[in-house]
């Protein structure tokens, strides 16, 4: 019997996998084939780590989802896999599988789902080792992940960070071979003196796991999600910016204009798929949407992935020829996180294996991002 092909029985389950909720086990390279849509060998290889609800707490997250699926249609993310947080008892929602789901039938895709783990670390070592098998899926769905990619793989963070830190160290000579590196949306660059000792929410969910994460062996690509903490408003040193509804979300095609009002209005018809096909016909609760606008902290870092900038007219190009013209960049950083989740930071010359965004035009960032995501959009 050829060794190269696969029985029947394994067909059958792998495909089962693809289509629901994967526990992270069994995965190999025909698992992979599967679950991408056109293969594209130069794209980059993406896990998408976020805390994707339904109904949402922030619905950033879903636009977050949209712009990787863009970004895969365009042939740029042979996207692997999504982790998706385990819900903190304050979120009303749990994972949204079914976001994922949408994004698939969109794309023409089959890309898996795992769900992180409820645990906090108990410390910046700590790898889970005794966890429940329930509570480890993501980590080893990102090591199985690694593992058996022939190329380097990406990982965006934007949420816990528990589940790569775990993964990380039980693997660490292979976060060293195989992960490209890690986009880490989390934290803030300065104190705010109004809210002193006040975190980010994404290093509030587990700050030992986000201070393990500038310990890893593979390269760390750090977004503050803040300027300042809690302060809304675009800065040199933070990824945060307002994206207008309006300008981002005309002209979606009727699946992806349907994937956002399914959100939006938190909606619980079981029928996601269905609701998908039908005529959009409440056209005041659409134009209530667009008049809305969204904070938003994690596009320059799914673009940087990409190997993508923006430049101060809202262009996309690749950031190799972008030049002085980017709207933001990445520099070399010398970066110490405590236990607590406290950053210490400064800008290098030299090579650390840590690099840091810097908004080169605080004024134009908002607006060129928000064209960006509008011309990602009228991918799906």
């Amino acid at each position: 019997m050829n060794n190269n092909l696969i029985n029947r029985r394994d067909f059958i389950s792998n495909v089962a996998l693809i289509g629901t909720v994967s526990m992270g086990t069994g995965m190999g390279a025909f698992f992979t084939s599967c679950a991408r849509g056109g293969l594209n060998e130069s794209a980059t290889p993406l896990i998408h780590v976020a805390d994707l609800f339904h109904p949402h707490g922030d619905p950033d997250d879903h636009f977050d989802l949209a712009v990787v699926y863009a970004l895969a249609r365009r042939g740029l993310f042979d996207l692997r896999g999504v982790v998706i947080d385990y819900p903190p008892e304050f979120r009303a929602g749990d994972p949204a599988v079914v976001a994922v789901a949408q994004m698939n039938r969109m794309a023409g895709y089959a890309v898996p789902v795992s769900i992180g783990t409820s645990l906090h670390l108990k410390n910046r070592r700590d790898s889970l080792p005794d966890a429940p098998i329930q509570e480890t899926a993501a980590v080893r769905f990102i090591c199985e992940h690694l593992r058996t990619s022939t190329h380097p793989v990406a990982l965006v963070c934007v949420g816990n960070a528990a589940d790569i830190v775990s993964a990380s160290l039980r693997e660490p000579e292979l976060f060293k071979k195989k992960c490209a590196g890690v986009y880490l949306n989390s934290g803030s660059a300065h104190d705010n003196p109004e809210k002193p000792g006040m975190l980010e929410f994404n290093v509030r969910l587990d700050p030992i796991a986000y201070a393990a994460m500038f310990d890893l062996p593979c390269p760390i690509y750090w977004y503050p999600c803040w300027n300042t903490v809690e302060l809304r408003e675009s800065g040199a040193d933070g990824s945060f910016y307002w994206l207008q509804h309006r300008e981002a979300l005309s002209g979606l095609s009727s699946g992806a204009k349907s994937y956002f009002r399914y959100m939006f209005e938190r909606s619980s018809d079981p029928k996601w798929l269905r609701s998908m096909e039908m005529p959009q016909a409440d056209v005041e609760a659409w134009e209530k949407i667009l008049d809305g606008r969204r904070g938003m902290w994690s596009t320059a870092s799914q673009l940087s992935a990409a190997g993508l900038a923006v430049l101060k007219d809202g262009t996309i190009i690749p950031a190799k020829v972008a030049g002085s013209e980017a709207v933001f960049e990445m520099t070399p950083v010398e970066a110490i996180c405590a236990d607590n989740g406290q950053m210490t930071w400064k800008r290098t010359d030299k090579p650390t294996g840590r690099w840091m965004l810097r908004v080169t035009d605080v004024e134009r960032y908002p607006a060129a991002m928000t064209k960006a995501v509008a011309t990602l959009f009228k991918e799906l």
